[in-house]
């Protein structure tokens, strides 16, 4: 890959503008950066999302309010915990496996009782068969709170939570969720190479997964040219946009 701030430099000068969430989250790491699309992006909530402008009222549809609410605890702010819990409610009934994962993270960051429970769940040392394709309850207890909870829990078991949660690696790029993003480095690192290595043959992974991934491949110190090799400009770009935010912010 280019020098990444080369490669985003040349992105932004030929009239490159961020359209998803992943690209608008990603550059709000990097402060030097968000100012030069000031001019380019009117939506209020994705100026929210990059850190342009303060958040707009909780209004809208679920996405548009749980979109919000990310982008309120990103900046610092905070929800109120009745409201983080109904959006968690809401969203794992609609079945959209990202919303609820986005949602729970909310949750689990604002409401002191979500994280308890998470805690409690992951104490009991039992890991449910979850079908393939399928996200369960307690996987999102782990990406919801699992840097909070993971350092205390013992190595073994850690170990053990990791090798069954890698599968959901690859959902997380089908979404572009950033999923894994809090909790990555607090999993047990060696279990995650290979399902990271898989995801250049696996299917129906959109533009911006495999930059998603190599993004996790540098956060883990693993070589991630293969995975490029595959990819688009939009992995490309995601993970340089991954790389430098990890420069500035570490």
């Amino acid at each position: 890959m280019m020098n990444p701030s080369q490669l985003i430099d040349q992105w932004v000068s030929s009239g490159g503008i961020p359209t998803t969430d992943i690209e608008l989250r990603l550059i709000r790491r990097i402060p030097s950066m968000v100012e030069r699309f000031d001019s380019v992006i009117s939506d209020p909530v994705q100026r929210a999302i990059v850190g342009l402008s303060d958040p707009p009222p909780l209004n809208g549809n679920l996405s548009d309010r749980i979109r919000i609410s990310t982008a309120i605890v990103e900046s610092g702010g905070s929800v109120s915990s009745s409201i983080s819990d109904s959006l968690e409610t809401e969203a794992k009934a609609t079945g959209d496996f990202h919303l609820w994962v986005q949602a729970a993270r909310v949750n689990g960051l604002m409401n002191a009782a979500r994280e308890a429970e998470a805690r409690m769940n992951l104490a009991a040392q039992e890991l449910p068969y979850v079908f393939p394709g399928e996200l369960g309850p307690l996987m999102v207890d782990v990406l919801a709170c699992g840097e909070r909870i993971l350092p205390a829990l013992h190595v073994d078991w850690v170990r053990k939570i990791t090798a069954w949660l890698s599968p959901v690696i690859a959902m997380d790029c089908r979404a572009l969720g950033l999923w894994f993003w809090p909790v990555l480095r607090f999993l047990d690192q060696g279990r995650l190479v290979r399902p990271l290595a898989r995801l250049g043959t696996t299917p129906n992974i959109p533009a911006g997964g495999l930059g998603l991934a190599a993004v996790y491949c540098h956060r883990l110190g693993i070589p991630a040219e293969l995975l490029l090799s595959e990819g688009t400009a939009m992995d490309t770009r995601v993970a340089a946009l991954g790389v430098l935010g990890d420069a500035t912010n570490g």
